[in-house]
């Protein structure tokens, strides 16, 4: 029995279409019904997250004005959202480096509208709107499309982090009493009566590969369905929950996976990360097939200040009644009580995917949070396939049954991409990268030599 795979030796039975692939909700489905794999049955296994992802940033060149016309810009605004112009000046040519952050706020729309919006309203085709002031104190307007541009490049600075956490109101903190805005809850949660989460359990990456044996520095990843490289590891990386750092170009990214996200705190930003998982030994088969959702620990904290108080699992979160979740959000029109204007649920959706005007959920935009099914007053939404109404499950800690209210990851367009990633590499249209350079998490003990 062979004990080991070089990269190289997968990089040529994908070449030649005779690979093994796997998505890993299929990899562990084969786990849970008893089947031990060893090394040589399957070849590679796509894992894949989407969730909300701030630490995000993309950087463009974008026309302006005809060269000779201004000096350098001083600022710089994309449909109203501002950019920091630079880093080289350009001076005189017309055309501005702006690097615009994913959670930064429109001056028109503040609480509604931000970058992840404007990276989606650009990966849709739309007219953006440029608005430039010069250091002269010249003010400029122009317009374009992404089409337009010969620069567009997404930088995640702490992505795919190792799952998260949930959170309730569980101590009733005066900080979050009087101050109840929080990027974890769409509104005021009072004590015991409700619970948000985020992480994508089993589907998660890092997860699957928690000693990073396979994703190194140069590993090849998708984001958003666009050819990505991993460059380290993400910011407030920490050895027991680090994060990734990515690049990638925007031009190939598919806008269904990326997007504003509006929270009580205003927008942030929701993104998608798929990664492939060579199994070239033992060890990296045993750790995915131990990552199940049953098996990873969700930390419970307070939503006042996110200290973990007790932890439960994954399959606590991502099931209901004992089924598991139904991962999409229906509309039953006959429950609807015609709210209008003042539809709740449209109102505390985070990705304006409901409009009472057309009695409709746009599935392109719902990212199956759940904001819905708490807030609107008819209990017109539910999960599909599933008649359990009101949440999207419960769970039970520090003496309370938490119904789940809200989530911050989307599970549906998770396995997509993962689907995606397999179907490009039975393909032989997406190889391994063959790196030993692996991902350091600098800490302090280390810092000091320890």
């Amino acid at each position: 029995m062979k004990q080991h795979l070089s990269i190289r030796e997968i990089n040529e039975k994908l070449t030649k279409g005779n690979a093994v692939v796997m998505t890993s909700s299929e990899f562990k489905e084969e786990v849970r019904r008893g089947h031990l794999f060893t090394v040589g049955e399957v070849d590679v296994v796509t894992c894949a997250t989407r969730g909300i992802m701030s630490g995000s940033a993309a950087m463009f060149v974008v026309p302006v004005t005809g060269p000779g016309e201004f000096a350098r810009a001083e600022k710089i605004w994309l449909n109203g959202v501002p950019g920091v112009p630079g880093p080289a000046p350009n001076e005189r040519l017309g055309v501005v480096d702006v690097l615009i952050h994913a959670t930064a706020h429109s001056k028109y729309d503040p609480m509604g509208y931000g970058g992840g919006h404007l990276f989606r309203d650009m990966l849709e085709g739309k007219r953006i709107h440029a608005e430039v002031e010069s250091v002269e104190g010249g003010y400029y307007e122009s317009h374009f499309t992404l089409q337009d541009l010969d620069f567009a490049r997404f930088y995640t600075f702490r992505n795919d982090f190792m799952n998260y956490m949930a959170f309730a109101n569980i101590k009733n903190m005066p900080s979050y009493r009087d101050n109840p805005r929080s990027i974890f809850a769409p509104r005021f949660f009072p004590r015991g009566t409700a619970i948000s989460f985020s992480g994508g359990g089993g589907l998660n990456p890092l997860e699957n590969d928690k000693e990073f044996r396979t994703i190194r520095v140069g590993s090849k990843v998708l984001l958003n369905k666009a050819p990505g490289v991993v460059v380290g590891c993400g910011t407030r990386s920490k050895p027991e929950k680090p994060s990734l750092s990515i690049v990638a170009d925007m031009f190939q990214m598919d806008p269904e996976l990326i997007g504003g996200f509006k929270t009580s705190y205003g927008p942030e930003f929701a993104n998608s990360v798929a990664v492939p998982i060579p199994l070239v030994s033992q060890e990296v088969i045993d750790g995915i097939a131990d990552a199940l959702d049953e098996n990873i620990p969700l930390p419970i904290a307070d939503i006042g200040d996110r200290v973990p108080l007790e932890y439960q699992r994954y399959s606590d979160a991502w099931s209901a009644m004992g089924q598991p979740s139904g991962l999409e959000i229906e509309f039953d029109p006959d429950r609807c009580i015609y709210c209008s204007f003042n539809c709740p649920a449209e109102y505390y959706c985070p990705m304006d995917a409901i409009s009472w005007r057309k009695k409709e959920i746009d599935q392109e935009k719902c990212f199956a949070c759940g904001a819905c099914t708490l807030n609107c007053l008819g209990g017109a939404f539910h999960e599909k396939e599933r008649e359990y109404r009101g949440c999207l499950g419960v769970i039970r800690a520090q003496g309370f049954d938490f119904p789940i209210v809200f989530r911050q990851s989307d599970r549906r367009r998770a396995l997509v991409h993962a689907e995606y990633l397999k179907e490009l590499m039975k393909k032989g249209e997406f190889l391994l990268a063959d790196t030993d350079m692996p991902i350091v998490i600098i800490t302090t003990q280390s810092k000091k030599g320890g």
